[in-house]
This record gives C-alpha cells, structure tokens and sequence, in this order.
C-alpha cells in the first residue's frame, strides 16, 4: 500500500477539486468518450476508462468495453480499484499482470471483472490535484511499450485542458449571475439604509453621516467578495475582520444586536473569497428575512477548530415569528451551497426555528487558508 493512501485519498483539497469538476455522476459526453475509444484503438486494449476517484468508489466519467452490468453502474467500490493507486501516487501505473502483482493481486477487480493487464496514468485539476485515472485494461497479461504510455499520456493531457476550459466557463457563468445577483442586493439594501436613516437621523446632517458611514462599510464588504488575483489585491484577512464587515451595514442601532465569538484565524486569498461570498449571502438573507431585519433581533456568529475543521454557528432570533420564505429556495442559497460545498469542500445546513434561522457550515482549514 502506497504511504498515506488513505490520507491521500480522502484529503479535503482534493475532494473538493474533484467536486469542482461538476464531472461526478454526471452521463455521457463526446470529448471524453472519444478520448477512451481513441485510447483503446491506439493501445489496443479491450477496455478504457476515464476513472474519478473519491474516498469510497471511482466512477466512470466515460468507459468502453466493460461488462453490462458494471458499464450500467458506471461506478464501483474501491475494492474493485486499480486507479485508486494511480491517485495516490500521482504517477503512471503499469502492469503486465494484476495475478502476480504484489499489491494488485487481492484487489477484487481481477477475478470479478477479469482485470490483468492494467496501464493508467494520473489526470489533475487545474489546481494540481489528482481527479482520477486515464488507462488501458486488458484481459489477458501483456507488456505495455513506451509508446502505449505516451499515447495515454497525451489524451490526458487533453482531457485535462478540458477539464480546466469547463471549469473556467463555469466560473465565468457563475461570477456574472452573481454580479447581477449582488447588484439587485446592494440597490434593495441602500434604498432600506435610506429608510432607516431618514426615521433616526434628527438633522440632515445626522442623516448624512449616518448614510455615509453604512455606504463605507458596504463598500468594505463588497471589496472583501471581489475575486482574487486583481490588481492591489486585498491582504490577508482574518474571520473576525469578514464577519464584522459584513454584517456591520445591517446593524439598525447601536446598541450590540450581534455577537462574534472564535479564535483569531487568518485566512488565504481563496479562503477570504469564498467564504465572505457565503457570509455575505448569509447576511443579505438576515437582512431581508430574519434577525438583521429585525429591530429587535439578534445575530450570534460563533465559531472553533477541531480536527483541522472550522465549525462556524450562525443563529438568529427575532422577536416575532420567522417569516414564511423558504431560505432553502432561490439563487442566494443556490450560491452558499454552492461556495461551501464546491469550492471549499465543506458542508452547511440550515435550520429552521420558531423565532429564526441557524446555518452551520463545517469547513476544511486547509481549504481556507490556502492562498
């Protein structure tokens, strides 16, 4: 067994890559289905594969030649698995016969699926980590040539460059729709500052000030979700410092109608960009139908680390019921699963009470301070 297999395997940056991909369980598709013929064809094996790896079972992003019932599936366990070792290795794997292989010869993809000859090489994300395999099978033992291993190599390569053009579209789709998204919030959040101003502010110069310093801090928030890698690009953040920014343009008074309790964490340029993008939705949400709307409602923001996991609270109390708007609809939740699950590899749920709202997000550290 490979050092660290289960480690490496089960690491939280690489899930999260893999998930990114949008690629899991996903049907067929022409760019990686021709890859696998054309591969089969040059090497002339009977069975290819496009094998994504996560810590429980590789699925079958595209395959040819392989048995009915496990093509239907299109997934298996990793007791079936040769790719998993092309993965936690990260390096090519060749072998002539499975049945005399040390490691490979207990793996139970040689008897149940008459796997002997095995050739596969890693394929990455555009971030570097190891997605899965791209190889060759054979039913019988056979010696794999340099060629064999150049021509695998050389779809993979492909393949990957259409992994990350995928990627790079999605992201691109993703950012406009929530450019528009953010837009609509900040002309509804201004118009109710103005509300609110104009009912506490005694003089025109009260209301004045009291519009511009909600507008800075607004402004502040906004800066903290722009996407990193821009000219003047922000410095490291802490969590305090996001979670204060964010939510201080909804405090209606000053009074403390919000609690932030944790460990000081300082976050990486990634961590800093997805995670105020879900606290930034977490608090429009409060805004709109929850504590931060509320005169009288309170916000507690709490969070520790444990396991190398971040497990933020965020609860909020009203002093009337909490509305009827399903928080669980609608592009801004849409966002936060997206943000938490996708690109920080995390997991949130939301309950719901009588008098508010409680989200929990339990997060990778790794995944938050990377740069």
């Amino acid at each position: 067994m490979p050092p660290d297999h289960e480690v490496t395997l089960k690491n939280p940056r690489r899930l999260a890559a893999l998930t990114a991909t949008g690629l899991l369980d996903t049907g067929d598709e022409d760019a990686f289905d021709r890859a696998v013929r054309l591969a089969t064809r040059l090497v002339g094996a009977p069975v290819g594969l496009l094998s994504l790896v996560d810590g429980r079972r590789q699925f079958f992003k595209a395959h040819s030649g392989l048995p009915g019932e496990v093509a239907a599936r299109r997934e298996s366990a990793l007791s079936h698995s040769l790719c998993q070792y092309v993965v936690t290795t990260d390096r090519p794997l060749a072998v002539a016969d499975a049945r005399q292989h040390d490691l490979l010869r207990h793996n139970l993809a040689v008897p149940d699926l008459g796997v002997i000859a095995y050739l596969g090489v890693p394929v990455h994300a555009p971030d570097g980590e190891t997605l899965g395999s791209f190889c060759a099978i054979d039913t019988r033992p056979r010696d794999w040539t340099e060629g064999d291993l150049e021509a695998l190599a050389d779809i993979a390569a492909f393949l990957e460059d259409v992994i990350a053009l995928r990627e790079a579209a999605r992201g691109r789709q993703i950012l406009v729709m929530e450019l528009n998204h953010r837009v609509k919030n900040i002309f509804s959040m201004v118009g109710g500052m103005i509300g609110l101003s104009s009912r506490t502010a005694g003089t025109a110069a009260d209301l004045a000030s009291s519009l511009r310093s909600r507008l800075v801090a607004l402004s502040k928030a906004h800066d903290l979700v722009l996407p990193a890698g821009r000219e003047g690009q922000r410095a490291e953040a802490t969590l305090q410092t996001i979670v204060t920014t964010l939510i201080e343009p909804h405090q209606k008074n000053e009074s403390s109608q919000f609690v932030i309790e944790g460990p000081a964490i300082h976050l990486g340029g990634s961590g800093t960009t997805n995670l105020a993008l879900a606290l930034h939705e977490m608090a429009t949400n409060a805004a709109k139908y929850g504590a931060l709307g509320d005169p009288e409602g309170t916000l507690r923001v709490c969070w520790t680390v444990e396991d190398e996991t971040l497990t933020l609270t965020w609860t909020e109390e009203t002093a009337s019921s909490a509305p009827d708007e399903d928080l669980d609809e609608g592009f801004g939740s849409t966002l936060i699963d997206t943000v938490v699950r996708g690109s920080l590899g995390g997991d949130v749920r939301l309950d719901r009470r009588s008098n508010g709202y409680v989200y929990t997000l339990r997060l990778p550290m790794a995944s938050l301070t990377e740069g």
